[in-house]
């Protein structure tokens, strides 16, 4: 299997723990040049994004929580990432989804310079995003029950991208939310997060020097 992927995106970060964390067999490489409007990458991921996964076969998965759900049906014995019984797998796909559709858009739209009334507007929904999942992760070091889930694949590198952005914007995301904040700090001593965060450290490190 082969995962296009980018060290610095918080969506392919997150099939990158899972496969760390399930000891896959995966080739980790970035996009072909041209990327995202080569032909090459489009016939691999037709929304030019990543991360896409190439299963041994050719066909290709495109869109992170498809990849990590694919991931589990496929090895359902190495590291299971989702919970043992119904309401802590609903708890994880929650966790996911709740980074995809409430974490992440505001970030996005911050990073692309918004103006000052469009600022507070996005910063408006993000500090509301957090106060939600400062409710959901007020338990132990992991987001759900006593182990990594994809709940944590999910949220790590979306609070790493959440600490990014505040730096740029010159404070701390995380004030007003110190349940996100311990969570932030103990999912980061994971081996296999730390991992991941650490190569979007350098990641971004990269991306700075580069320009």
């Amino acid at each position: 299997m082969q995962l296009i992927s980018l060290p610095v995106s918080p969506f392919a970060a997150r099939v990158r723990i899972a496969i760390y964390a399930k000891g896959l067999a995966v080739a980790i490489e970035p996009p072909p040049a041209g990327w995202p409007n080569s032909p090459q990458f489009r016939d691999i991921s037709p929304t030019g994004r990543v991360p896409a996964l190439i299963l041994d076969d050719g066909t290709a998965l495109w869109e992170s929580a498809v990849i990590l759900e694919t991931l589990e049906e496929l090895f359902p014995e190495a590291t299971p990432l989702l919970g043992s019984d119904v309401l802590a797998r609903a708890q994880a796909r929650l966790l996911m989804a709740h980074a995809d559709h409430y974490l992440m858009p505001p970030m996005i739209a911050l990073a692309a310079g918004p103006d000052e009334q469009e600022t507070r507007r996005l910063m408006g929904r993000l500090d509301e995003a957090l106060t939600i999942l400062d409710d959901l992760v007020d338990g132990g070091p992991y987001a759900v029950g006593e182990a990594l889930s994809l709940g944590d694949c999910a949220l790590a590198p979306v609070l790493f991208a959440a600490r990014v952005t505040g730096q740029r914007l010159g404070f701390d995301l995380l004030t007003s939310t110190p349940n996100v904040a311990r969570y932030a700090a103990t999912i980061a001593d994971d081996e296999h997060v730390a991992r991941v965060l650490a190569e979007m450290e350098d990641g971004l490190s990269r991306l700075v020097r580069t320009g």
